[in-house]
């Protein structure tokens, strides 16, 4: 309009450079403290490396490490980096130089677990301001003396040294989420009656000697951050009121640099990862209650934020000064580049399933159900374009046939993808239907608009039978073509119908009654069918064979998944299954024990996880002349899994033609 001047920016504030400490930042962007596991034997290797190296070149303004080891008597898996042995120095170092290269500004954060654990077993020695079990983690922490206190605090500042030594911008001191500096400051984890317990100024003893300890060691030139847990959201658990009070003391004593925020501890965790049963910027609020407090800090704001609009709506706010993204960078570690290049319509969004926190709180490297390259960087290395081009054809447009199709294109091959269905996605499409999954939306809106762009001529509405194959004369066919669902015969006089559901529930074909719901599964789509169930106000009955529901669900959003079953009143039944159905009624059988149970009057009796691989087309293909290595199966078509296989076979596919 006339007399309006535009941007060339259209992220102007997330993109300003800001000071930390005696360091500028090329954007207030700051990708926090995210668990890896890709260390090699405690050391930096060449995973690791291309790992932090891909991030860096993301464009991000400021990167902090995973958690780093500060004691001795910590566990140690294999994954995590040991920061009070020196002998991680070099290691450190060439990580370090590896994303300062790239421009960003590199941080180590200091971390130790105290009474927390992730593991299904209670870990040798765990330790912790008082002798109290954490309710998630379970088992009896030693109460620290005031001696292991004051040793725990030189481990602290040797651990930052190290970081300073191995060339790093600064540190950050992990004092949120449950962990060891938390559980001091928590009235609801710290009954010690010394001084380092008891009043408020007790409780936040042991942080700020840690903080002053490390000043001391590594002097005024690096940065020192402090990760500050807002509200543990727990009851007689630290609250934002103290949170704030604690900041004003952060803020006054001029050792700190900036806060990171979070919220929760253990007994929360889930509220650590909000996924799709929260909304979008969920502790926004919450969170902005810290900046007043903080005084000149600069107070960083991480909260399931994904968009480059959200950053930026928070900064323009002043409710923060940087935003911290986690998930979002997992994902896609270019999201700065894109949204500064004005093309926040190619980031690739996070789906909210945590799988990523899931692998690595079983003491797995990272990984992501939609990035198949994440973890990966060092062997898939940077896409080339092919050296000739083929002729390929992609059978099935769902997830894997999409990527499949994308890395082709990408790499110059002429590439056709053919699916039956007159639209792409496979079973995303009503997958994405279901209650609390509309974020699988984000997986079609990525790749569909990417395959177009990579030059693939798409054809729906159409079976790929063999004609049709042999008359596009394709090098190379990728089958992408899913698994059926399937029911199994149920003994009975039929009166109870057994179907299966991607997620959504035909309410039409449904008398009055019970709905139960057999788990064969122990996943997310059980999980869509049974909350799809709930939403009809009928009595559900969920059962499974395994020992518990959603047994390979990540545990944060098995959580929030269950929390939400309960509340509607979904009855779970455990290590049972059904057997027959009669009069309506149908008979389940515990799997171990053979108790029976009959449940009365049912509507109908969903049966999810049996799949049945639509393989067939191979078969046919190489008794016809193709060769093995010219026909790729890929994903459900080879067998029936997870979201994660079928992606990282597409992206593997489209690399080896």
């Amino acid at each position: 309009m006339p007399g309006q001047t535009q941007s060339a920016q259209p992220f102007p504030k997330l993109f300003e450079p800001i000071r930390l400490g005696s360091r500028e930042a090329r954007n207030r962007i700051m990708r926090v403290a995210t668990t890896a596991h890709l260390a090699e034997r405690n050391r930096v290797g060449d995973r690791m490396l291309e790992f932090y190296r891909t991030l860096a070149q993301g464009g991000a303004g400021v990167i902090v490490t995973e958690g780093l080891r500060v004691h001795p008597f910590e566990a140690e898996p294999a994954g995590a980096m040991l920061m009070w042995d020196r002998a991680s120095i070099p290691g450190m170092h060439k990580l370090t130089k590896a994303v300062t290269a790239e421009g960003a500004l590199f941080i180590g954060q200091l971390n130790h677990g105290g009474r927390q654990h992730l593991g299904r077993f209670v870990p040798p020695l765990m330790v912790a301001p008082s002798a109290i079990p954490c309710p998630r983690s379970g088992g009896v922490p030693h109460a620290l003396t005031t001696e292991e206190i004051e040793d725990l605090i030189e481990w602290f500042a040797t651990s930052a040294m190290h970081c300073i030594e191995a060339g790093m911008d600064g540190v950050e001191i992990h004092g949120a989420q449950g962990h060891l500096i938390q559980q001091f400051v928590s009235p609801y984890s710290n009954h010690r009656d010394d001084l380092y317990g008891g009043s408020f100024e007790n409780r936040i003893r042991f942080p700020l000697a840690i903080i002053a300890a490390v000043r001391k060691r590594i002097g005024s030139a690096p940065i020192v951050g402090y990760r500050l847990g807002v509200d543990e959201l727990t009851a007689g658990g630290l609250g934002v009121e103290e949170t704030k009070r604690l900041a004003e003391h952060l803020s006054a004593d001029g050792l700190v640099s900036y806060v990171s925020l979070s919220q929760g501890n253990f007994n929360t965790i889930d509220i650590h990862l909000p996924e799709r049963h929260f909304p979008m910027v969920p502790y926004r609020e919450l969170q902005a209650q810290i900046k007043p407090a903080a005084g000149e800090l600069p107070v960083v704001m991480c909260t399931r934020i994904q968009t480059p609009e959200q950053g930026e709506d928070i900064l323009a706010a002043g409710e923060a000064d940087m935003i911290g993204f986690c998930r979002a960078f997992i994902v896609d570690p270019h999201w700065p580049k894109a949204a500064k290049a004005g093309r926040a319509q190619d980031i690739r969004r996070c789906i909210a399933c945590n799988q990523c926190w899931g692998w690595i709180s079983e003491g797995g490297p990272i990984g992501c159900a939609v990035n198949p390259t994440l973890g990966l960087e060092y062997k898939w290395g940077k896409l080339e374009r092919a050296w000739h081009r083929k002729k390929v054809l992609v059978v099935g447009g769902g997830p894997g046939g999409l990527e499949a199709a994308r890395i082709a294109g990408l790499r110059g091959h002429h590439v056709t993808l053919i699916e039956k269905s007159t639209e792409l996605g496979g079973r995303l499409k009503t997958a994405r239907l279901a209650p609390h999954f509309s974020e699988l939306q984000h997986v079609l809106d990525y790749l569909v608009p990417q395959v177009q762009a990579a030059g693939v001529e798409t054809i729906t509405g159409q079976e790929a039978d063999y004609e049709l194959i042999e008359e596009h004369s394709p090098d190379c066919v990728v089958l992408a073509t899913g698994a059926m669902p399937h029911t199994p015969a149920l003994t009975g006089d039929g009166s109870v119908p057994v179907l299966t559901s991607d997620g959504i529930i035909d309410v039409a074909a449904l008398r009055d009654g019970t709905i139960i719901i057999m788990d064969e599964d122990g996943y997310f789509w059980p999980a869509a069918v049974a909350e799809a169930a709930a939403q009809l106000g009928r009595r559900v009955v969920f059962a499974t064979r395994f020992f518990e529901p959603f047994r390979e669900m990540p545990m944060v959003s098995r959580i929030a998944t269950l929390r939400e079953l309960d509340r509607r009143g979904v009855e779970m039944r455990a290590n049972m299954a059904p057997i027959s159905a009669s009069n309506g009624s149908v008979a389940l059988r515990h799997y171990q024990s053979g108790r029976e149970e009959l449940i009365p009057d049912c509507a109908a009796l969903f049966w999810v996880g049996l799949q049945q691989a639509n393989d067939g087309l191979s078969a046919r293909l190489r008794a016809n002349g193709f060769d093995k290595k010219d026909v790729m199966v890929i994903g459900d078509a080879f067998a029936p899994r997870r979201l994660p296989q079928a992606l990282r076979e597409g992206h593997a596919a489209g690399r080896s033609i």
